[in-house]
């Protein structure tokens, strides 16, 4: 290749990547979310995780986290957080208006899990699906794992304690491996529920 041509090549891969890097251009904060980059731009003042934990914050719960990248939260308590259960649960119902319906099943279920935002459609949902898992592991080892329940805060768990067993067995590795066959042969589309 001549000086030259080695140039223009140089030149014209620069440009590639320049107009590349611009056509991909947004960020998280243009869609109202830290969704990826890809995700449908969302009209200002529209419901979203992070206004929701925005809202969290200016209500009492200094210390409310940010989601992660896929709109999840770190599981804490109010605690954990600094602040009172009671002062907890009133900063939540303020600002429950925030957070966005839809998204995955994954991200629902997390929304229905942290913070009671269970939709009657998605619960009988949830149900169903935990049904099919809890079957799946009395049949394949551990006979007297419960069905889910809804408890009092509204969300489904499973309620190990009062079928007498030890929520620390879920930890073993022959409870893992029974965990992961029956998530699989449901699809792997099983949320993880809470345990008690």
């Amino acid at each position: 290749m001549k000086p030259f041509e080695r140039t223009a090549t140089l030149v014209a891969a620069v440009l590639l990547s320049l107009v590349t890097a611009a056509c991909a251009g947004g960020s998280a904060q243009d869609t109202g979310s830290a969704a990826t980059p890809s995700a449908t731009p969302r009209p200002a003042g529209s419901p979203s995780r992070i206004a929701f934990s925005h809202c969290m914050r200016t209500h009492g719960v200094p210390n409310f986290p940010d989601p992660d990248s896929k709109g999840n939260y770190q599981a804490t308590g109010p605690g954990a957080l600094g602040v009172s259960s009671t002062q907890y649960e009133a900063a939540e119902q303020a600002c429950l208006s925030q957070l966005p319906t839809g998204g995955s099943l994954e991200e629902q279920t997390n929304q229905c899990l942290w913070f009671g935002a269970c939709p009657p459609a998605l619960l009988q949902q949830l149900m169903n699906i935990e049904r099919q898992y809890a079957e799946c592991i009395r049949t394949h080892g551990v006979p007297n794992w419960p069905d889910p329940e809804i408890n009092k805060g509204n969300r489904p768990a499973f309620n190990l304690s009062k079928a007498g067993i030890d929520p620390d067995s879920m930890g073993t590795a022959r409870f893992e491996a029974l965990d992961r066959d029956c998530r699989s042969r449901l699809g792997g589309s099983v949320p993880k529920l809470p345990t008690s």
